[in-house]
């Protein structure tokens, strides 16, 4: 099986969803035959694997010995997300949001 892995990072979970996932009619009103209405939706995802990542950690927090936080961790911006596209699924879309250069030791990766 071939893949390949995308390592994103969108502006916020808005954002992500908007690229990942299709609204998909699941309901439709009954009252004009000839033009239905879609009453209920749901999302789905585009691709197989999508895996959201927590806060990326940029440099950790000190503490001292009984635990009290000397220096916050700072975070790297954005919304992250991977994405590992099997074979007939278009990654096309998600070319624009990849992390460049991708990065040399990623937060998280597939097993």
């Amino acid at each position: 099986m071939s893949y390949t892995d995308y390592y994103l990072k969108f502006a916020n979970e808005d954002e992500a969803n908007g690229v990942l996932y299709t609204e998909v009619p699941t309901e439709w009103g009954n009252t004009d035959p000839e033009s239905p209405v879609v009453t209920a939706a749901e999302q789905r995802a585009n691709y197989r694997n999508i895996d959201v990542l927590p806060l990326v950690v940029a440099t950790e927090g000190s503490h001292d010995e009984e635990g009290n936080e000397l220096t916050a961790p700072t975070y790297v911006d954005g919304y992250h997300v991977n994405v590992r596209v099997l074979e007939g699924e278009d990654g096309e879309a998600l070319a624009s949001y990849e992390v460049d250069p991708t990065p040399a030791t990623p937060a998280r990766v597939w097993a």
